[in-house]
């Protein structure tokens, strides 16, 4: 055993220790050289940020389809609506479309963004799984209701801003179009309460054709506060 190389070697794990911990920042790498050893660390911080979003659950216990998407063609969301369409006959009403951020055109003539899909038809949780499954949204989205505690999907409606000083850093989502664009009358309930929220924060223009389409008598919706996990309720 040697002593003097151990205690070396202990001496420098606390240095370079001491230097992590005081570091601020968004991203650091410290690296330490000699002839014997090289020490490397890196430390992100992540910002610490707010939002606020709807869930898709109804308070009668059912739920309307959200979907999620980052940074893909636009004709993947197109056809993955083509196909809930065509799998769920008479099960959806129109999907709603709006953009995260703002989208890109390509060279081989496609369109890139970021996107959020609405539908107002309500059904059960176990639907509304099996519908996603179909889609190649973001892998997480489809997962996340068994991580969280409040066991639904939530789209961001708010901008996005720091925590400490409130300054934003994205802007809420812009609404982009309905789809089809032709009036679909699903043989279901829409959620009537979640409508009239996303028809005012996405400053939806073209109006919603509200007859004969049925709609629920609910009141309200939840609103989900990324940062500290909590769930309100919202009278609409």
């Amino acid at each position: 055993m040697n002593f003097q190389k151990d205690l070396k070697e202990l001496q420098i794990g606390k240095d370079i220790h001491q230097k992590y911990k005081s570091l601020q920042g968004t991203r650091h790498i410290i690296q330490y050289e000699s002839p014997e050893y090289v020490f490397t660390l890196s430390k992100t911080f992540k910002p610490k940020i707010d939002c606020f979003g709807v869930t898709n659950r109804c308070s009668d216990g059912k739920f309307i389809l959200f979907l999620d998407y980052d940074k893909v063609y636009k004709d993947i969301v197109i056809n993955d609506l083509e196909v809930l369409l065509k799998k769920f006959p008479k099960s959806f009403s129109n999907f709603y479309i709006a953009t995260t951020e703002p989208e890109t055109k390509l060279e081989n003539n496609k369109t890139k963004g970021s996107y959020h899909v609405v539908n107002f038809a309500k059904m059960f949780k176990y639907q509304i799984n099996e519908a996603i499954q179909y889609c190649n949204t973001d892998p997480f989205f489809k997962t996340i209701p068994e991580k969280t505690a409040h066991k639904c999907h939530v789209l961001r409606t708010s901008e996005k801003f720091w925590k400490i000083n409130g300054n934003i850093i994205k802007e809420k989502p812009t609404f982009l179009e309905k789809y089809p664009r032709t009036t679909i009358n699903p043989r279901i309930e829409l959620s009537n309460p979640h409508y009239r929220f996303f028809e005012r924060h996405w400053n939806i223009q073209e109006p919603f054709i509200r007859q004969p389409m049925k709609f629920d008598n609910l009141k309200s919706i939840e609103i989900h506060k990324y940062s500290t996990a909590k769930v309100e309720q919202c009278e609409q």
